[in-house]
C-alpha cells in the first residue's frame, strides 16, 4: 500500500519547465547562473547560454530554431540595446528586435536593456538617469553603490552578483516599472531602458508553481 501511495504523489507531482536563455554577454550569463544556482526552482530549469558568436543576428537565429526545436518550454533573449549602434543587422533582424509582440508571436520574449546589462544591477538601488553616453558611464555610477564592480570575467567569478543584489531585488523591479513609465512620453532611441524585470518576475512566477 505504501508503494501505491509513492506512486500516486510522483504521478501528480508537477512536470518541470524549462527556459532557455540566449544571453549576449559573459555578464548575462554568470548572473542568471548564480540566480539559477541560489534559488534552484524545482519547477523551473534554467539554462543561460551564450553562444560562440554573438552577433544579435546570429543570436536571434539562434533563439528562433531552439523555439522551433520544442526543446524549451519558454525561450527568452537578453541584449543590449547599445549594438544596434554598432552593428550593421539586416531590416529583417532590426524588425523583429524593435517589434516585441511580433517576436513573441514566434514563442520568443525579450529582456533587452540600454546601454548595458548593468543597468539592471544601478536599479537595485536608484532610478537612473535618462540617459547615459555610453556602458562606461553607466558603470562609473553603478560604483558608486558596488564600489569594487568590474565587468571583466575574472571579478564575476569571484563575486556572486546574483546573491550580493538579492536582497534590494523587489527595489529594481519597482525601479525598472517607474522606469518603462517614465520612457512612455521619451521619443528618443537611446533613452536609458531595461526589461529584464519581465524576465525576473516570469522567472518568480513559474519557479513558485
Amino acid at each position: 500500500m505504501g508503494s501505491n501511495i509513492k506512486c500516486r504523489a510522483r504521478k501528480n507531482k508537477p512536470a518541470q519547465k524549462t527556459m532557455l536563455l540566449v544571453v549576449e554577454g559573459t555578464t548575462e550569463k554568470i548572473y542568471f547562473e548564480r540566480l539559477k544556482g541560489l534559488e534552484r526552482y524545482s519547477s523551473l530549469k534554467i539554462r543561460p547560454d551564450l553562444p560562440k558568436h554573438s552577433n544579435l543576428r546570429t543570436l536571434l537565429d539562434y533563439a528562433k530554431e531552439e523555439q522551433k526545436s520544442g526543446a524549451y518550454d519558454y525561450v527568452w533573449l537578453v541584449f543590449d540595446r547599445d549594438v544596434l549602434l554598432t552593428q550593421k543587422l539586416p531590416k529583417a533582424t532590426l524588425d523583429l528586435i524593435n517589434n516585441p509582440d511580433k517576436l513573441r508571436g514566434q514563442g520568443i520574449e525579450v529582456a533587452d536593456s540600454m546601454p548595458c546589462f548593468e543597468i539592471w544591477f544601478l536599479l537595485h538601488y536608484v532610478l537612473p538617469k535618462q540617459n547615459y553616453q555610453n556602458q562606461d558611464v553607466l558603470i562609473k555610477e553603478l560604483c558608486k553603490y558596488i564600489s569594487s564592480y568590474c565587468k571583466k570575467q575574472e571579478w564575476l567569478d569571484k563575486n556572486d552578483i546574483y546573491k550580493l543584489l538579492k536582497n534590494n531585488l523587489n527595489v529594481a523591479l519597482e525601479n525598472a516599472k517607474l522606469l518603462r513609465a517614465r520612457n512612455q512620453d521619451s521619443y528618443s532611441g537611446d533613452y536609458t531602458m531595461c526589461n529584464v524585470d519581465l524576465l525576473i518576475d516570469e522567472i518568480q512566477n513559474l519557479g513558485k508553481k
